[in-house]
């Protein structure tokens, strides 16, 4: 069992119907049984080769149910890397690309505001900042 989290992007995640998909096809999992924790609405800014800051849509979630339900969903099969939160907080987050490259990044924490931090991840239901 994972205790580390994923934040994630979907692809096309601006197209209402794309999202729709997304969310119908973890919801389902949840009512079979599947889905074993929580999805957890986020809103993420990152920051490109070129130092262009993006700010996307994105989520949180088990590993474990990231892995199983996610992963190869063809939901993510564009995305540049997904973020890995270990249990953990002091231990180091990781970016993990598709390819299995890691980066390793510093642990997880809070931030009051966003200002002068590049990336970072808003938790919409605690209104909370974090980063890496």
């Amino acid at each position: 069992m994972y205790l580390e989290k994923v934040i994630f992007a979907i692809d096309n995640n601006a197209d209402l119907h794309t999202v729709a998909k997304f969310t119908r096809h973890l919801d389902t999992e949840r009512a079979i049984g599947n889905l074993q924790g929580d999805v957890v609405a986020c809103i993420g800014q990152w920051t490109d080769a070129d130092d262009h800051p993006h700010l996307e849509p994105s989520y949180m979630m088990d590993r474990a149910d990231y892995d199983s339900f996610v992963a190869s969903s063809g939901y993510v099969d564009r995305q540049t890397c997904v973020l890995l939160v270990a249990g953990d907080t002091r231990q180091p987050c990781s970016l993990l690309f598709p390819n299995g490259y890691t980066e390793i990044l510093n642990p997880m924490r809070s931030l009051l505001t966003p200002a002068g931090v590049k990336d970072w991840t808003y938790v919409i239901s605690t209104g909370i900042y974090f980063t890496c």
